[in-house]
Order: structure tokens, then sequence, then C-alpha cells
């Protein structure tokens, strides 16, 4: 048995089989009030099914029975910490997606607090939710860009981009979308993509991806 110190209060938890980070996870969810999911077993689906994955193949990820799997996500059964974390891990989440810190409601960042960084000569973001990355599982920003980068882009989950000003042609997986103002692309952003073209003219973006990264 291994002591965890949680806010200066010793805390006895059997934490040998536990990898570093879920013990972090465990940590930051402890003092900030986190909680398991309500419907932890719907959760697990969804994101099973973003992934593109079948009960079997998480089953193979993670040694589990299809079947234990199965009741887990019908809510009929409850994992444990260990298997908790094997299930995140096949499906490429971090464990503390599922759960929820009950005392977050609310955020207003007016237009003067809204960061905004320049990520390259041709390219502005200004973010629409602040600490992207740390603890909120959605990114959102405003793109502004003058000059095309020959970077390719692969970001580890989905992402919206909706064309505010401006036109451009955006390659998925080497599909290329044309696309104006009013349009929108939701895709995988697991596979690479880029903008491969744009107008003249002002292109304005607004890009929303889960988990949180920049463009």
């Amino acid at each position: 048995m291994n002591i965890l110190y949680l806010s200066s209060i010793p805390v006895l938890v059997y934490y040998n089989n536990f990898s570093k980070s879920v013990i972090m996870s465990l940590t930051k969810l402890y003092v900030g009030g986190g909680i398991f999911l309500a419907n932890l077993g719907s959760a697990i689906r969804f994101m099973r099914k973003n992934q593109k994955l079948s009960l079997k193949d998480v089953a193979e990820k993670t040694e589990l029975t299809i079947s234990h799997l199965s009741q887990i996500e019908r809510n009929l059964a409850s994992p444990s910490l260990i298997t908790l974390e094997k299930i995140a891990s096949a499906l490429g989440y971090p464990i503390s997606s599922f759960f929820v810190n009950p005392q977050f409601t609310s955020t207003h960042i007016p237009a003067e607090a809204q960061r905004t960084i320049q990520i390259n000569p041709g390219m502005t973001l200004r973010f629409l939710i602040n600490n992207v990355g740390q603890r909120n599982q959605l990114g959102a920003y405003i793109a502004e860009v003058a000059d095309l980068s020959e970077e390719i882009i692969i970001h580890h989950g989905t992402k919206l981009i909706y064309v505010l000003e401006g036109e451009m042609h955006f390659n998925v997986a080497q599909k290329e979308f044309y696309l104006t103002e009013g349009d929108s692309l939701f895709f995988n952003g697991n596979v690479p993509h880029w903008i491969s073209r744009k107008s003249k003219s002002k292109l304005k973006l607004f890009v929303a991806t889960t988990p949180p990264e920049i463009f």
C-alpha cells in the first residue's frame, strides 16, 4: 500500500497497479471535486463509435470479454479504475474524459480577455475558450489566414471548421473540399488535413476541436 497525499490530506490508496497518468488524473479530479460521468456506459459507447472501433476491437486491446464491455456500455456493470484505464487507453482518450467537474458551470470570456497568438507569419488564432489543452474538453477559436503554410496537420479527435469570410480548398486524407462563406466541414482529425488553396481575399474561420488542439 502507498500513501497518496491529496490537498495535504493523506489518503490510503492501493495504486501499485495504476499508471502515473491515472494517479495524476485522480489527484486533479479529487482537488477539483471531479466525479464519474452520470451515464458512463453511454460515454464509452460514444467514444468507441467515434473511433470506429467494434466491441471486439476494444476487447482485444483491453483483454476484457465482449460480454463484460457490453454490460459496461449498457450501465449494467461498473468498471474498476484499472478496467477504466484499459478502456480509455484502447479508445485513445485520457481517463479524465470519464469524469466531470460539478463545480464548473459557465465561463464568460470578454473579447479583451481572449488570447490571440500568431502560429506562423500567415495565420493568427483568437481563442474563444481559455486554457486550451488543459481541463477543457473543447477547443474553439477564430483563425484568420493571410498566407498558406505547407504544414500538414494531424489532430487527435474531431474537428469542425466553419467559413466566416472568404473561400478555400481544404484537403482531408487526399480528398479536396471547396468551402465558401457559410460552409462547414466536420471530420476526423486523426487523418492528415490542410488548406490546399485559398482566395486572395481574407479568409476567416471558426474552428472547434475536441479534445482541444490548435489548427
